[in-house]
């Protein structure tokens, strides 16, 4: 075949001038297409847009990025994107899905609806976030790991948070189905549904500039701390308890308050230990300290006055009657 019978054939099966008529304008448009092209060597390319993809709504960007042309029906690929050399190499059966990254979903097998980004990062099941150099587990189902290297040692999961470096990370650990979150932790141990946020280790409030507060279903405001709830403070020896207006301890101190009626006394609960009581009428105030060898027996040590408003026989301490307001603060022994 002569030189210019193979000009002619690459001008009828490859390059093909047409022409398309522009209502708007009332002209023909020259295009030239390009069909029947294996592959295309330049340096760069130009391009308003590239029409990228199979008949599967695959799309393969990259050296060697997904299956071979003459494997796409067997590998069973649809509507997933692989972008980066290698990227999808021997993908089967994946869905909807994105991989970005040299070797990202090589050999990729059953993914849907799942993200990979980083060099040779995995997936596998369903709804899976992957981020990071080799990020990701092969199986598992709405899981999201940040990081390079993170992947759960391998262990297929459902439903995990993980953020840090390496297999086993512990920088932060969440469950997803629970809404739990953990910090310096590699696995979160089952707590009460109500427990959000578990830290191992130090938390500090206010970074560098001490000027950090913290409010408990409450805004601190001028407050370190503002708790608004029942409150309990346990250091292994003593507890101290607030709740319904009522401190109470064991091992610790606590303070009680109260008022009489018109007509009634009131009679003065005290614990063994320390204690500390005074007793205010609308003109007189009377201050007692004393010692409670147990919870009914109790012996003065010195009283601020003999006054009426307090009867003591030795095994309780009576309020007078009248709208007397009183005061107890204990320093109980156990």
């Amino acid at each position: 075949m002569s030189s210019t019978s193979n000009v002619q054939n690459l001008l009828t099966n490859v390059f093909r001038p047409v022409f398309v008529y522009d209502a708007t304008n009332g002209v023909y448009q020259s295009k030239l297409e390009l069909t029947n092209v294996d592959a295309v060597s330049a340096n760069i390319v130009y391009t308003f847009a590239a029409a990228v993809g199979d008949s599967m709504g695959n799309v393969y960007v990259g050296i060697n990025s997904g299956n071979p042309n003459s494997l796409l029906a067997i590998k069973a690929n649809s509507n997933t994107t692989f972008v980066g050399k290698e990227s999808g190499s021997g993908s089967t059966s994946n869905t909807e899905s994105v991989f970005i990254g040299y070797r990202a979903g090589a050999s990729a097998v059953s993914s849907s609806y799942s993200i990979s980004i980083g060099a040779n990062a995995k997936s596998g099941g369903i709804s899976n976030v992957f981020i990071g150099n080799g990020a990701g587990i092969t199986t598992g189902s709405n899981n999201i790991f940040i990081g390079p290297g993170v992947t759960n040692g391998g262990t297929a999961v459902d439903n995990k948070l993980l953020i840090g470096s390496g297999s086993t990370t512990t920088f932060m650990v969440g469950d997803l189905s629970g809404n739990r979150v953990g910090i310096n932790l590699s696995s979160l141990t089952p707590y009460t549904a109500d427990t959000r946020l578990v830290v191992n280790g130090f938390t500090r409030i206010g970074g560098t500039t001490n000027n950090g507060k913290l409010g408990i279903n409450t805004n601190p405001e001028t407050f370190d701390l503002d708790v608004n709830g029942v409150q309990r403070i346990q250091d292994g020896v003593g507890t101290l308890t607030f709740s319904n207006g009522i401190q109470s301890s064991s091992g610790g101190f606590n303070s009680l308050t109260g008022t009489t009626g018109v007509s009634t006394t009131t009679t003065v609960p005290f614990k063994k230990g320390m204690f500390m009581l005074s007793a205010t009428s609308n003109t007189t105030r009377h201050g007692y300290i004393g010692v409670a060898s147990s919870t009914s027996n109790y012996t003065l040590v010195s009283e601020g006055s003999n006054g009426t408003l307090i009867t003591s026989g030795g095994t309780t301490l009576t309020v007078a009657s009248g709208t007397v307001g009183w005061n107890i603060t204990y320093f109980p022994t156990p």
